[in-house]
C-alpha cells in the first residue's frame, strides 16, 4: 500500500508538466496498471497471507512494477533525478513495508537498480554519474536488506517464543483439566458406591444430618426407609454374581428415577438400600414407598439369562425430633423391615 500511495502521489506531478498529452496518458496508464496490480496483491495477501511467506507472487509484482517504472526515464527526462530518489524510497519500501522474503526482496531491488542503470545510461549518463548512482542506491539497498533481515529474525524469534508459550499454556490447561477430572473422580469415589453409583454410607449420613437440621429449624418432618431386595441370594446362586450386580444397578436406577430430586438414595450394604425422605411424615412416606415397591415389582430385570422379577421389602420410620444419630433411626426401620420379611416379603412396614 505504501508503494501504491507513493506511485499515485507522484503521478499528480505529471499533469502540470506533460499536460493533456499522449505522454501523460501513457505515464498515467502505466501508473494505474501498477497501482491496480499492487492493490490486487494487497487484497490477495489479506485473504491468503501464505503468499507473502512463499514470496514468489509478491516478487513478480515488484519486478513488473519496476519494468513499468523504467518507461518514466524516457518520457520524463526533466525529473530523472526525482525518479532516482523515488527508486531509493521504493527500494527501502521493498524491504520494510512489503511482506516478502528478504532474499527475494533483494533480488527485486537488484533488478530495479540494474534496470535503472540501463535506462539512465541510454539517457546519456556517463561513467562518473553511474558510479555516484551506484553509491546512492547501494545505501538504501544495504540498509533495507539488513533492517529487514533483523526484523524477520526478531519476528521468527518472537513467533517461536509465542509458540512455546502457547504450547506451555495448552499443556497447563490440559493438566488443569486432568487434575479437575481427577479431583471430580476422587470426589465421586469418596461419596458414591462404585457398583450402583448411589451415595455411600459416609455421604448419605452427612446428607441425613444436614436435612434433619433443616427440617428441625423449619419444623418439618423427615422419614427414613431401609430396603432389602427379596431372595437376592437365590438370584446370585441361580444366575451368578454378574446378574446379581445387574439386579442391584437396576434397583438403584429405579429408586433414583422414581423418587424426588430432594430425596436421598444410598446403598447400605449388600442388597440393602437406605432412602431419606425430607419434608415427609410417616403417612406420606408409606404412600411414596408403596408406589416405589409397586414400580419395582412391575419392572422386571432384563438380563442375559432372561427376564427376572424383582421385589423388595421396605421398613419405614419417621425421625423423632430429638434424634441425632442415624444409627438409631436405621435400627428402628430395620425392625419394620424384619417384620415385613416375616410377614411374607414384598411389603411396606412401619416402625
Amino acid at each position: 500500500m505504501v508503494w501504491l500511495v507513493m506511485l499515485l502521489l507522484f503521478g499528480v506531478l505529471d499533469y502540470p508538466v506533460l499536460g493533456n498529452s499522449v505522454e501523460f496518458a501513457i505515464v498515467a496508464g502505466l501508473r494505474l496498471v501498477t497501482a491496480a496490480l499492487l492493490f490486487g496483491l494487497f487484497l490477495r495477501l489479506k485473504r491468503q497471507p501464505s503468499l507473502a511467506t512463499k514470496g514468489y507472487a509478491v516478487t513478480a509484482i515488484e519486478v513488473f512494477g519496476f519494468v513499468i517504472f523504467f518507461f518514466l526515464y524516457f518520457i520524463r527526462h526533466d525529473i530523472v533525478s526525482w525518479i532516482i530518489g523515488v527508486v531509493g524510497m521504493l527500494i527501502i519500501s521493498l524491504f520494510i513495508f512489503i511482506p516478502n522474503r528478504v532474499y527475494l526482496s533483494l533480488l527485486a531491488a537488484c533488478f530495479g537498480i540494474a534496470g535503472m542503470f540501463y535506462s539512465v545510461r541510454l539517457n546519456g549518463f556517463g561513467a562518473p554519474e553511474l558510479v555516484g548512482l551506484l553509491f546512492i542506491l547501494s545505501v538504501p539497498t544495504v540498509v533495507g536488506f539488513f533492517t529487514a533481515l533483523r526484523l524477520q529474525t526478531a519476528q521468527r524469534q518472537q513467533y517461536a517464543l509465542f509458540d512455546q508459550v502457547s504450547s506451555i499454556n495448552r499443556n497447563l490447561q490440559s493438566e488443569i483439566k486432568r487434575r479437575e477430572a481427577l479431583e471430580e473422580e476422587l470426589k465421586r469415589q469418596a461419596t458414591t458406591d462404585p457398583l450402583t453409583g448411589l451415595f455411600n454410607r459416609r455421604q448419605y449420613e452427612m446428607l441425613f444430618n444436614r436435612e434433619r437440621e433443616r427440617c428441625n429449624r423449619q419444623q418439618k418432618h423427615i422419614s427414613l426407609c431401609v430396603v432389602d431386595l427379596d431372595h437376592f441370594k437365590r438370584i446370585n446362586d441361580k444366575y451368578g454374581h454378574d446378574v446379581g450386580d445387574l439386579a442391584l444397578r437396576h434397583s438403584a436406577d429405579l429408586f433414583s428415577r422414581t423418587l424426588r430430586q430432594s430425596d436421598v438414595v444410598g446403598r447400605f450394604g449388600g442388597e440393602e438400600f437406605v432412602l431419606i425422605l425430607p419434608d415427609t411424615d410417616l403417612e406420606q412416606a408409606v404412600a411414596v414407598v408403596n408406589r416405589l415397591r409397586e414400580e419395582l415389582e412391575s419392572s422386571p430385570l432384563q438380563s442375559p439369562e432372561g427376564e427376572i422379577k424383582l421385589t423388595a421389602t421396605f421398613g419405614v420410620t419417621q425421625v423423632i425430633g430429638g434424634e441425632e444419630s442415624i444409627e438409631k433411626v436405621i435400627k428402628r426401620a430395620d425392625k419394620g423391615l424384619y417384620e415385613g420379611k416375616g410377614a411374607g416379603r414384598n411389603r411396606v412396614m412401619t416402625a
